[in-house]
């Protein structure tokens, strides 16, 4: 771990673009957040919010793809087949559902991000930290690109573990529901994500020791209690 916790030789790095920033970050995060620190931007947090909004629409759509009916397909000879509800005339509304969720979804991706940013400020003040408050909202922003990649292939394996439910009549809705929630799958996606939170973490050292001209230690001791709260926090939202 320690040639990647180096701090880079140059000062001044090459300036990037929202998306090789998006990849940087991933691929060479100390050059990254010494670039990010130097011109901070918000348009790669707002950028993963939106991806993460469309993966929780895709999320949606995952689940309503395993709740099936009985239909029939023959009227003549009584013939019924079991589908997907997202192949009945039904599936407009779960479309309609899935696209208005985007707009919620980005709403609370939006409070997260600004909720994050004023404790992990107030945590980098106390610590000695000089950088202003939109680098550390740059800082937060990029550092949850973790969650994003953990959460593409959460889709994947949500679509293929996750059993079938009938909502056909005599089917209790919520109580379906309440099931895909409590399910092993949902239990692997929780640890999943939390899994993702330590990756997030070591991306927070980079970020606050370049936009808060902290020592390493001090950086790392900062991210690690940031860890600590997101992930109790987390899982004090189940």
């Amino acid at each position: 771990m320690l040639p990647l916790l180096k701090r880079p030789e140059a000062p001044e790095v090459r300036a990037m673009g929202t998306i090789e920033r998006l990849w940087g970050v991933i691929r060479r995060p100390a050059l990254t957040y010494r670039d990010i620190a130097q011109r901070p931007d918000g348009a790669g947090p707002f950028m993963i919010i939106m991806m993460n909004a469309l993966l929780l629409m895709g999320f949606f759509l995952a689940i309503s793809s395993h709740l099936t009916v009985v239909v029939v397909t023959n009227v003549t000879s009584g013939a019924t087949a079991t589908v997907s509800i997202l192949d009945t005339t039904d599936a407009g509304m779960y479309y309609a559902t899935a696209l208005a969720s985007i707009v919620s979804n980005i709403m609370i991706g939006m409070i997260y991000l600004i909720v994050g940013t004023l404790f992990a400020h107030i945590a980098f003040k106390v610590a000695g930290g000089t950088g202003r408050m939109t680098k550390t909202l740059s800082v937060v922003g990029y550092s949850m690109m973790p969650v994003l990649l953990f959460r593409v292939i959460g889709f994947f394996v949500l679509l293929a573990v996750l059993p079938t439910y009938d909502i056909g009549p005599g089917a209790v809705l919520p109580n379906v529901v309440a099931s895909i929630y409590g399910s092993d799958v949902w239990l692997i996606l929780d640890y999943m994500t939390t899994a993702s939170f330590v990756w997030v973490g070591f991306l927070l050292t980079f970020g606050i020791r370049e936009a808060h001209d902290t020592s390493t230690v001090w950086a790392f001791l900062i991210a690690l209690t940031c860890m600590i709260v997101l992930g109790w926090t987390f899982w004090q939202a189940h």
